[in-house]
């Protein structure tokens, strides 16, 4: 699969996404909160960008792709501040509209080493409307992502029609749903059989599918159609399409120098690298270890953004370049 050259504008972009517009608040160390006005000394804190689909963005600008967000922020200090961020990064705000009757949304991320919790106000996070949807946007990008399912609540009814539209207009398609904060998980097997690569993580596959065991829930959701890609956090990822599998072990390409500070947004990062070099051309192989590599670079420093890979990695170099922490 190659970037095809169509008759898209000079400046259109490679990929296009609906952003869950936010900023991340995340604290590090001794996290866990104790009630009746216990005080407790944290070791660390940083305000971020967040929201999984400016993450998965600005880790594709990184990687020299041309990327595009669509949403809102609120007229506030923390809209300015995302915006601000995702320009300098490189990806195109210009679809991105302000209001002043909304409160942008924030993520307040208490980290441990190896996991989090996330408290979340959603605000701008799920401002983004169905008539936001300018079908002029499919002939002026060459991907779709589809971040954030369970929490574009507006959207929800909207993506099937929109991922048809994508399909006759010529743009391929990438889901990552993320967490439902509902457990319900209902509405993706409708999605799946018209997206070209789906990237949930082990816990989101093993819920969507009531499968206990990672590889049978990749065979199940890959049973659907679309190049299935489970991310599965130090152990690696694995990928299956048709009778076809891949895998990538975490003992692989780990960096034995690398410091987990926070495994907020690796996900997010994985999707960029993978996509990245799925679109280029690269076999399946490399676009798993450029997808890992990502991920590795996140997790060295607070939030999703700070730690990510500054730029394209060679096949032959990957193994070997740290950069990016």
């Amino acid at each position: 699969m190659q970037l095809q050259s169509n008759n898209l504008a000079p400046d259109a972009w490679d990929v296009a996404t609906v952003s869950d517009m936010c900023v991340d608040l995340v604290v590090s160390g001794n996290v866990r909160p104790e009630f009746h006005q216990v005080e407790q000394i944290v070791g660390d804190y940083s305000l971020e960008l967040g929201g999984s689909a400016n993450i998965f963005a600005t880790q594709l600008a990184k990687l020299g792709a041309r990327a595009g967000v669509l949403g809102y922020v609120g007229a506030d200090m923390f809209g300015e501040f995302a915006l601000q961020e995702l320009d300098q990064i490189g990806v195109d705000t210009t679809r991105v509209k302000k209001l002043s009757s909304l409160k942008t949304g924030i993520g307040i991320h208490l980290a441990e080493k190896h996991d989090r919790a996330i408290l979340t106000y959603p605000g701008s996070i799920d401002a983004t409307q169905a008539e936001d949807l300018d079908e002029t946007l499919l002939h002026f990008c060459r991907h779709w992502h589809l971040a954030s399912y369970f929490l574009l609540r507006n959207l929800r009814s909207s993506w099937p029609q929109w991922i048809q539209k994508c399909r006759e207009a010529d743009p391929t398609t990438s889901l990552d749903t993320n967490w439902d904060p509902d457990k319900r998980w209902d509405g993706v097997a409708e999605l799946l059989p018209y997206i070209d690569v789906f990237l949930p993580n082990e816990a989101e596959a093993l819920s969507l599918t009531g499968e206990t065991d990672v590889w049978q829930a990749a065979r199940v959701l890959a049973a659907y159609g679309p190049l299935t890609v489970v991310k599965c956090g130090e152990k690696g990822a694995i990928a299956m399409k048709g009778n076809q599998t891949w895998q990538i072990k975490g003992s692989d390409c780990q960096d034995s120098a690398l410091s987990i500070v926070d495994t907020t947004g690796a996900g997010d990062n994985f999707d960029a690298g993978f996509i990245r070099a799925w679109l280029l051309g690269y076999d399946i192989d490399f676009s798993l270890r450029l997808g890992h590599r990502c991920a590795l670079s996140s997790l060295g420093s607070l939030g999703g953004i700070r730690g990510q890979l500054q730029q394209f990695i060679d096949p032959k170099t990957i193994d070997t370049v740290t950069e990016g922490r």
